[in-house]
């Protein structure tokens, strides 16, 4: 009898399974999310998509590895904002400027505008510091039920996908909300074959990809969009739907 070979070491499924722990605190945590980069459109808010929220909305735009940028959707207050010994009594808002570094930590959360029928994937931020030079970073951790059957397919450019709707606690309405993820490849065939109601935890970055919508399907009018995600870069199934082992 052959004796089976060793598994090659994984070092970047290492790396990520460090990642998520850090962010989870070891698996306390089911939702968190650190990033850091620049802030950009910064506005002041009472609401979001109809719920009262006095705070602001900002834009936090990150780099990929490869360079490209991804504009992250961040949500905070006042009390949410450290200034260090700069603030001398000033508003929180005078030291909100466009190009300044920053970092944050958080949840992700959603929350649909039924007016329009969007839906905003934002980060909720209990932690916002501007910083010199931060070393980027956009991670995030979550642990929920796939909340619908997973819809695999295939891009013109012959990539695997298999998109997945986690659900989480929604920290604003004590409901729940739906982070849409998105698995390529090996990852993607693996979770393809999941189920509606399995338990998950992953580890991923929030991206965000234009795209054109059909608005008008007679005059073929479109409108472009940005669609706002988790990019998975590690997933594992911790339950099965029906609590099964």
């Amino acid at each position: 009898m052959k004796r089976e070979r060793d598994k090659k070491p994984d070092f970047l499924r290492d790396i990520n399974t460090a990642i998520m722990e850090e962010l989870t605190a070891g698996g306390i945590k089911d939702n968190a999310a650190g990033l850091a980069g620049e802030l950009k459109e910064v506005e002041e808010v009472t609401e979001l998509c109809g719920l009262r929220f006095n705070g602001y909305l900002a834009k936090v735009e990150t780099p990929r590895p490869r360079g490209t940028l991804d504009e992250v959707i961040v949500a905070f207050t006042d009390g949410k904002v450290d200034v260090g010994q700069q603030r001398d009594g000033r508003p929180i808002k005078e030291f909100l400027t466009e190009g300044s570094k920053v970092i944050v930590s958080g949840i992700v959360q959603t929350l649909k505008d039924f007016e329009s029928g969007k839906v905003l994937v934002f980060i909720l931020a209990d932690f916002l510091a501007m910083v010199k030079n931060p070393m980027m970073q956009d991670d995030v951790a979550l642990r929920g039920v796939i909340a619908h059957e997973p819809v695999y397919r295939t891009t013109p450019r012959g990539k695997r996908i298999t998109d997945i709707s986690v659900m989480v606690k929604n920290e604003l309405t004590g409901n729940k909300c739906f982070i849409p993820c998105i698995c390529w490849q090996e990852q993607a065939d693996e979770v393809a074959g999941w189920q509606q109601g399995d338990t998950v935890e992953l580890l991923g970055r929030y991206q965000s990809r234009q795209y054109e919508k059909v608005i008008d399907t007679d005059s073929g009018s479109r409108e472009r969009r940005t669609a706002y995600e988790i990019s998975v870069q590690l997933i594992n199934r911790k339950e099965l739907a029906g609590n099964e082992s």
